[in-house]
């Protein structure tokens, strides 16, 4: 088993044991929509009380984690022996509740978990801007049959990022034409 699906399974049944909601972003929920090819981190969007961070973190430290620093975010873990880094962030406002209600699951070898939408991921990167603006709209492109756009525009707008967004899906689809 490589380092990514031992990282996953480990996590995932921790996550999972606990019923805690989360969703794992960035390259890995790129690579699962086929628009990345390399997991060099992982990173981990969660809703956790501050008892549920703390017996995350001391889990993790457990199985050979180590932090810098406890109290910002997002906290990243690096493991002695090596592997993908993990980027731990706490849900903190609507949007994040938001994706993590419109996961969907996915499977990487034999290891099933949760990745955003599509819409979620676009909007993620459309509020990021610059470079992720390219990304977003590679997944526009592919996708755009398959999303909610009555969610995107209205997420969108509540994220005050709609003209961003427009702009993007422009040039998307004068890219496809």
């Amino acid at each position: 088993m490589d380092e990514l699906s031992a990282l996953l399974r480990l996590l995932t049944r921790y996550l999972d044991d606990k019923e805690l909601f989360y969703v794992f972003t960035g390259e890995l929920a790129l690579r699962m929509l086929g628009t990345a090819s390399e997991v060099g981190s992982v990173e981990l969007l969660a809703n956790l009380t501050s008892d549920e961070r703390a017996r995350l973190l001391n889990f993790l430290q457990q199985e050979g984690f180590q932090t810098g620093s406890r109290w910002r975010g997002p906290i990243e873990l690096r493991r002695k022996g090596g592997g993908p880094v993990l980027r731990l962030r706490l849900a903190g406002s609507a949007a994040d509740m938001s994706t993590i209600g419109r996961r969907v699951p996915a499977t990487l070898g034999y290891v099933n978990f949760f990745i955003p939408s599509y819409e979620d991921l676009i909007l993620k990167y459309v509020q990021e801007g610059g470079d992720g603006l390219r990304t977003c709209g590679r997944i526009y492109s592919r996708y755009r049959n398959y999303l909610d756009m009555e969610y995107l525009v209205l997420a969108a707008r509540e994220r005050g990022v709609y003209g961003r967004f427009i702009k993007m899906k422009i040039r998307a689809e004068r890219k496809n034409a």
